[in-house]
């Protein structure tokens, strides 16, 4: 017999796209005690019942991942910089540059490499040492969410954010964070799974990247689109991925 404590939410009657904000779901499958919904106008699907803030704390608390992002750290060095270089194609207004979810410190060493103003932040405050201890050259780590940041008023020509949104518990929070931290002008990187792309598996729950409540949301290039949209952020790129991933570059309207 199952004893697991199935998770509880006091708001899970109400679920509802991420993206596009339908209420208009279907269920495509389900892992581990949580349903999968699609959203039939962006395709981009949700996970239910959403878990509390309270929940989320607890799953992190045994959550090391950290130590996998420091190897193979030349490589990652030159993606991450090739990357910051695709959004200095974009012209941004300025050199300020923040990595939200900096992890252990990569983006963040390579736009200072570039000659950019750069700083990370990241709510693992383990993660925040590391990078302060591996490029102390760095422009500096904080820990601290987006949220928070946004609130102190600072401005950012650039902001970069790599896998982070697909776990966040407020997707709506997340992006309108980031539009108002970014000048006008400014350049948004963005990274995630691709919930719409053609290799995601038929049966949704068999797919790699289905790993609730880690990931939340797995967006399609619709639902992001809309989402950034509402909040002045207008998609200019969409890079061709032939992994179910999406990379975009937006900017600030």
């Amino acid at each position: 017999m199952n004893t697991e404590p199935k998770i509880q939410n006091e708001a899970q009657e109400n679920i509802f796209c991420r993206a596009c904000l339908s209420e208009d779901l279907q269920k495509v499958g389900e892992k581990d005690r949580f349903d999968l919904m699609r959203c039939t106008s962006c395709g981009t699907v949700v996970v239910s019942p959403w878990p509390t803030m309270k929940e989320l704390n607890e799953y992190y608390q045994d959550y090391k991942a950290n130590d996998s992002y420091l190897s193979k750290k030349e490589s990652k060095l030159r993606r991450t910089r090739k990357r910051v270089q695709k959004m200095l194609q974009l012209s941004p207004p300025g050199k300020r540059f923040l990595d939200v979810g900096c992890n252990v410190g990569y983006t963040v060493a390579s736009a200072s490499s570039l000659g950019l103003d750069a700083m990370g932040i990241d709510i693992d405050g383990a993660a925040v040492e590391i990078a302060s201890k591996e490029f102390p050259e760095a422009g500096g780590f904080q820990q601290m969410s987006v949220e928070d940041m946004a609130e102190t008023g600072v401005k950012f020509d650039m902001v970069y954010t790599s896998e982070v949104i697909e776990h966040v518990p407020d997707p709506e929070s997340f992006v309108r964070s980031i539009s108002t931290l970014l000048s006008k002008g400014g350049v948004a990187y963005m990274t995630m799974p691709d919930g719409g792309h053609f290799l995601v598996p038929k049966n949704f729950s068999t797919w790699g990247q289905v790993v609730p409540p880690e990931h939340l949301t797995y967006f399609t290039r619709k639902g992001i689109a809309t989402l950034l949209a509402r909040h002045g952020l207008k998609v200019r790129r969409f890079q061709i991925s032939f992994k179910p991933g999406i990379k975009l570059l937006a900017v600030k309207e």
